[in-house]
């Protein structure tokens, strides 16, 4: 994968083709919207299987199944990953399972319990539980791996490494926020860190939780990241990336420590 890609394709409707190594593709199927706060949807073709990764909002869904026409016959699809559950990432499951009932949806316990109220009152779907099967082996081989990543932001949230391809989905984590974006990052890394500042500022709890979500990587190679928003990260910037998140401080790392003497108004 190179920043070729940017110029190869017309993202305003073109099914991009990321990655290829056998029967295992994974492709760019989002949205061009205009929003600085852009969704990345993503689909592992694996032989006939299709896996949707982070499907988008309700208003994002036409746009991203007419990429995946592109691609295979949408019946070959068979499940959604939820990162989390917020709708500009999410929110389309609603739209997948009213086209499938029969498609899975991926997600820990706690994004589940929140996601089955995007569903009307009685209504279920086939549910995957990344706590209880913290990986998946596809039909060609290929294993995805379900690696928790609480409070980055959500509390349930669980990022996608893809052994075979050496790949990280890893939802907002390395999200960026731009009006001026290209799908694979081509300036500087350190030009970058602005968008990806606006972010994770706000929606990333602390430096403690990216320290405890990268420790996961100690012995795992990362050729490419694959954020839920803003530009995809290539080899040469992954370490860039590992050390921005190591170094960030964010989230109630700008809290101040509020001492006993001064809650002392409060009665233990």
């Amino acid at each position: 994968m190179t920043i070729d890609i940017n110029k190869k394709y017309n993202l305003t409707k073109d099914a991009v083709l990321l990655i290829e190594k056998g029967h295992h593709k994974i492709y760019w199927v989002g949205t061009t919207s205009s929003q600085a706060l852009r969704s990345n949807i993503y689909l592992i073709k694996d032989k006939k299987e299709g896996i949707i990764i982070d499907c988008g909002s309700r208003g994002e869904f036409q746009e991203t199944l007419n990429r995946i026409k592109q691609i295979m016959p949408v019946a070959y699809v068979t499940k959604v990953f939820a990162n989390h559950q917020d709708p500009d990432v999410t929110g389309a499951m609603v739209d997948w399972l009213e086209l499938n009932p029969n498609i899975e949806i991926i997600a820990s316990p706690n994004t589940h319990t929140l996601i089955k109220h995007y569903m009307s009152e009685g209504e279920e779907y086939r549910y995957f539980n990344t706590e209880r099967n913290p990986s998946l082996t596809l039909d060609s081989g290929a294993v995805l791996e379900f690696i928790p990543s609480p409070f980055m932001h959500s509390p349930g949230a669980v990022t996608i490494y893809d052994r075979y391809t050496k790949t990280l989905f890893s939802g907002d984590i390395w999200a960026a926020i731009s009006l001026e974006w290209k799908l694979i990052l081509e300036d500087d890394f350190s030009e970058h860190i602005e968008h990806m500042d606006f972010f994770h500022q706000g929606y990333i709890a602390s430096n403690k939780a990216a320290r405890n979500f990268l420790i996961n990587f100690k012995e795992k190679k990362v050729n490419n990241i694959m954020p839920q928003h803003g530009s995809i990260i290539l080899q040469d910037n992954v370490n860039d990336a590992f050390s921005y998140l190591k170094n960030l401080k964010c989230g109630i790392d700008h809290f101040k420590d509020i001492s006993d003497e001064e809650l002392s108004f409060i009665k233990s």
